[in-house]
């Protein structure tokens, strides 16, 4: 809706009179013009409809009977010109039926002849008085909805869901009603972005709020927190409620397809935490416990997993520990080097892709799903100098890169007693043959998970573009690995790798 101009304060009204009686016409403009100057006089419908298109015009008053045309075509004509215009029909047939046509065509009164003139002028303010305060609520309730509205996606934001789980959260506390709340965050959305294109971000974002249009029904409300993340309000819902409507969402989310020319093709996938209201957190506190759920989903989430939300056990929970914080230090890396976040998840898509291949068991799969994203995370103590150096390293700025995965492990094993976690970004630089560090571990001394990670990130570092170099060929890649076999590489493994990496990834790499 385009803003209307408002009359109040304006000084005296500009009034059109829309009458064929010239003697009519004049008596009119005589009386009317004891109270203001600007008056003009149409004698049919096609001047009065110019004088509206051409000139601004504070009050009409239009006789329904005209020479060339329908008073009431030309109410309704000036009604879609100047919608801020008070308008009086005025007729000489005074009977409900006239009535209620000019209202519908856009008249805010009307008045039957013969009348008096000073009638006429109050009813003229009335109308104008009338249509302002309409206008103003009009331009009320867009303004609202602008301010509670996400422009990108059309979808509420965050200021509309943070009161309406207020009135949830007092609703429930008052009539002792169930609540619960999902916290939503697309995965690799960062990634998605940055290699894919913020174009294509921007419709996914679209189509994840389509699918929570969708699936979400009132009284439940769902609103864009932020960036890639949405907060949903199930009033009168239980938690297994609130999650069997969000597996709904998941499933259609799920099926977006990104079309992109680009490299690497991600799978498009939320990751969700619920929380129920037990009648004592405020509401912040139970957005807060939906996100920490979301973020146990969003490290579980590869592996065979119940429903996004769904219950974790104390000792799983005991064991992924404070996820949000190891994150947060792994966004820390990214803002200080880019290339960390890519590679970070490619090396995990693909270990994942092949751990799936050979039946790895949940435990195995959930290392390198919650292990591969922060294997880098001992980084956060690598000086800027030495992390952002475009040419090769010296021994002695080797030696500072090579202690990342001691310190990373030191991180990680103080805030979660996950040990194949640990393990996995303690040991993500040993070889086969014991050549690698920190521990010199090499064949089995090394488990299982973090010798196939150790492929994915070779392989990921080898044809990914660093300042100082170019990547590797998709073909010289597989070379090295093959080359690398029982020295670097498990040699089995090597084996699965390579083929899934030729069948799924060979057209796409060959051909960018």
């Amino acid at each position: 809706m385009e803003p209307v101009q408002l009359h109040r304060g304006r000084g005296p009204l500009r009034v059109l009179v829309i009458e064929d009686d010239p003697a009519l016409g004049r008596l009119i403009q005589l009386v009317l013009g004891q109270h203001t100057p600007d008056i003009t006089v149409a004698r049919s419908g096609a001047s009065a409809i110019q004088a509206i298109a051409s000139a601004s015009f504070d009050a009409i008053a239009s006789d329904i009977s005209l020479p060339d045309m329908s008073g009431l075509d030309v109410i309704a004509k000036a009604r879609e010109l100047s919608p801020g215009s008070g308008i009086v029909a005025i007729t000489g047939f005074v009977d409900v039926d006239v009535a209620v046509r000019s209202m519908k065509a856009g008249a805010d009164d009307f008045l039957g002849k013969p009348f008096d003139a000073e009638i006429l002028w109050h009813l003229l303010n009335k109308a104008v008085d009338s249509r302002e305060r309409q206008i103003a609520a009009e331009q009320a309730a867009v303004y609202r909805k602008l301010a509670y509205t996400d422009a990108l996606t059309g979808s509420p934001n965050r200021r509309f869901i943070d009161e309406f789980i207020v009135e949830a959260v007092t609703a429930s506390q008052r009539y002792n009603r169930p609540l619960s709340v999902a916290y939503v965050d697309i995965d690799n959305f960062k990634l998605l972005n940055d290699f894919v294109g913020h174009e294509e971000g921007d419709q996914v974002l679209k189509r994840v709020t389509s699918a929570l249009a969708r699936f979400i029904e009132p009284p439940a409300q769902f609103a864009r927190f932020g960036g890639d993340e949405f907060v949903v309000v199930f009033p009168d819902a239980t938690a297994p409620q609130a999650r069997q409507a969000m597996e709904r969402v998941r499933r259609a989310v799920a099926e977006i397809e990104v079309v992109n020319g680009a490299r690497i093709s991600l799978p498009t996938r939320i990751s969700c935490g619920v929380a129920a209201f037990r009648g004592v957190e405020s509401p912040r506190d139970l957005i807060a416990e939906a996100e920490d759920h979301m973020y146990l989903d969003k490290a579980v989430a590869p592996t065979v997993a119940p429903a996004p939300g769904g219950p974790a056990s104390a000792e799983s929970l005991l064991k992924v520990g404070n996820l949000k914080a190891l994150r947060n230090l792994v966004k820390a890396i990214d803002r200080r080097d880019s290339y960390t976040r890519f590679h970070s998840d490619h090396a995990t898509q693909l270990a994942l892709t092949v751990a799936r291949e050979l039946q790895f068991d949940e435990d195995q799969l959930n290392a390198i799903a919650i292990g591969g994203p922060i294997h880098d995370l001992g980084k956060i103590v690598v000086p800027d100098e030495i992390l952002r150096k475009p040419g090769m390293l010296t021994a002695s700025e080797r030696r500072s890169m090579e202690e990342h995965p001691v310190m990373g492990a030191a991180i990680t094993a103080a805030v979660t007693d996950y040990d194949t976690v640990v393990n996995l970004v303690r040991h993500h630089h040993e070889r086969f043959d014991g050549n690698g560090y920190p521990g010199h571990l090499k064949c089995t001394e090394i488990t299982l998970p973090t010798r196939l990670f150790t492929l994915a990130d070779a392989y990921s570092a080898m044809t990914t573009d660093r300042p100082y170099r170019k990547g590797l060929t998709f073909e010289r890649a597989i070379d090295e690995i093959v080359n690398g076999r029982g020295t670097q590489f498990d040699p089995d493994l090597a084996v699965a790798f390579v083929a899934m990496i030729e069948r799924e990834f060979g057209a796409k790499e060959a051909a960018a």
